[in-house]
């Protein structure tokens, strides 16, 4: 714990001292924009992020006495680098303007600042979301665990059906991640792939003469892809981070691990799978009904990068 805690301070002071350097690059006379002077280094993150997966050794979750390993460190590297870059390029591509809204910045050296943020926030963004997509390829059930079933409706409905107080339904044996959330991944996902295309595109001209017809499509469809990603980090945020209800997962994004009573109740079918007696039981009664002593999940929490 202590060496993820020093790890990340360390991640976390050297993201920040990037993107102060290019804040104040913006305001040195004769300077230019990163994304023209430093081209290379927006091709170079996603080799990295490809890299580093190929040279990480994973952990499946496992049970520990009185809790379950949910995130091994690779998954709380993709979660925070893709989350963190995300949340900087949303910030800093609204205050430049999007679709029909114009800079909140106005122009000159603002302008300049925003737009070399925004180039460090990318390679942070290029390189969490490649590192998890080699991660997913180079284990394929990462990604099928990520994919809604044929009880994504039934567990919905159950699950979201005993918030609104209906008492008499069983609350469902949820895997890993909720049915819901796995329906929200599929949209995360198309809104990730439209903005990294569109947006490699728009890095792309300021190295080489790319089609005006073509930045005519790109640059639209990047912002209305930015605006779906905004509210599924405001969802991911606001149900993951702020209800309480969510904080076990949340501690979980830092520590790894759940606490296994929780997890036997939101996660039944997950743990039921990892050999747990008690939560295949629930599995064969076709679920559970809600604990007051361990609440029902409040809601979706976007499982993109989350393995």
């Amino acid at each position: 714990m202590a060496r993820r805690a020093t790890a990340g301070a360390l991640a976390v002071l050297v993201f920040a001292i990037g993107i102060a350097y290019a804040a104040r690059l913006a305001s040195a006379e004769g300077t230019g924009l990163l994304f023209d002077s430093a081209t290379w280094l927006v091709w170079l993150a996603p080799f990295v992020g490809v890299l580093a997966a190929g040279l990480t050794r994973r952990r499946d979750p496992v049970i520990e006495g009185d809790r379950v390993l949910r995130h091994d460190d690779a998954a709380i590297v993709e979660h925070w680098t893709h989350g963190v870059g995300t949340a900087v390029l949303l910030v800093s591509g609204i205050a430049l303007g999007f679709l029909f809204v114009p800079t909140l910045l106005g122009g000159g050296a603002p302008v300049r600042a925003a737009m070399n943020v925004h180039f460090t926030a990318v390679l942070v963004f290029l390189f969490g979301t490649f590192y998890y997509g080699a991660n997913t390829l180079l284990a394929a059930h990462r990604f099928r665990e990520h994919l809604p079933t044929r009880d994504a409706v039934d567990f919905t409905r159950r699950h979201y059906g005993l918030l609104l107080g209906f008492k008499k339904l069983a609350f469902p044996p949820e895997r890993k991640y909720f049915e819901s959330e796995k329906m929200a991944y599929l949209l995360a996902l198309a809104s990730t792939a439209v903005i990294i295309i569109t947006g490699l595109l728009k890095v792309a001209a300021h190295a080489i003469d790319v089609p005006g017809w073509l930045m005519a499509v790109a640059t639209p469809a990047h912002d209305v892809a930015t605006i779906a990603m905004l509210l599924f980090f405001l969802a991911h945020v606001f149900f993951a981070a702020i209800l309480p209800m969510s904080w076990p997962v949340l501690r979980s994004m830092f520590t790894g691990y759940v606490p296994l009573e929780y997890a036997r109740h939101e996660h039944a079918g997950w743990l039921a799978s990892l050999g747990d007696e008690p939560s295949a039981a629930v599995v064969a009664a076709g679920g559970h009904p809600a604990s007051h002593d361990t609440p029902a999940h409040p809601g979706p929490t976007i499982a993109k990068g989350n393995d």
